[in-house]
């Protein structure tokens, strides 16, 4: 018999994964820590030691990062989009929240970011 045993270290990562999901799943809604322990079966506390012992940032920065980073492709996906309904496709208040967030991480305005992928866009099309 040759069945393999997961070890702890398996779960874990498998249960960050499962986060990851959660989340992606819950872009447009807050998010808080009970959310995700609930939904892997895992009290807060237990939950916040795994997550800390295998991410490298916090669960707030970490939710974060990934509306932010989502937002940032979809700005590129869906150039017709405001900033305000994007703002609450991925659970800001206001098209200024999501601006300050999106700036303090990627070191530029949303716009400003959207303006220059479109510029790259039109570069790599006009050399095809």
């Amino acid at each position: 018999m040759n069945e393999q045993i997961e070890t702890t270290e398996q779960l874990y990562l498998r249960l960050i994964h499962k986060t990851e999901d959660y989340i992606e799943q819950h872009l447009a809604d807050p998010i808080a820590l009970c959310d995700i322990a609930k939904n892997v079966h895992l009290s807060e506390f237990h939950f916040h030691r795994i997550f800390k012992a295998y991410a490298t940032e916090t669960f707030k920065e970490f939710v974060t990062r990934v509306k932010l980073e989502r937002g940032a492709i979809f700005l590129c996906v869906n150039p017709a989009i405001s900033l305000t309904e994007l703002a609450f496709n991925y659970g800001y208040n206001s098209g200024s929240s999501f601006s300050r967030a999106f700036k303090k991480h990627f070191g530029i305005s949303p716009s400003l970011y959207r303006k220059q992928q479109e510029m790259a866009s039109d570069n790599s099309q006009s050399l095809q």
